[in-house]
């Protein structure tokens, strides 16, 4: 199995058991690509984890896509624009 697939699949795992136990710790989550997941929160804000499922970039976008090239399309305040991987704007 493709390691990006294992680790979606791992993510995934551990946000169902989490809601068993104290509730959707996530809404959404997307596809790993360089290393990071666009997710979206319990708040409804987007941020992006590692596959240890660790905030890197904490959820503060209304809307994210998955990274390519260093960048990833991120929603905020209304406006789409491009964020490195330190949620930095382009």
């Amino acid at each position: 199995m493709h390691q990006t697939l294992r680790a979606a699949i791992a993510v995934l795992a551990l946000a169902l058991l989490g809601a068993c136990a104290s509730g959707p710790q996530y809404r959404n989550v997307g596809k790993f690509h360089e290393g990071l997941a666009p997710v979206q929160a319990s708040s409804g804000k987007w941020g992006f984890i590692n596959q240890r499922q660790q905030w890197v970039i904490p959820p503060r976008f209304d809307e994210a896509r998955e990274f390519q090239n260093g960048q990833a399309p991120a929603k905020q305040n209304g406006k789409w624009g491009f964020i490195n991987r330190k949620g930095q704007w382009q």
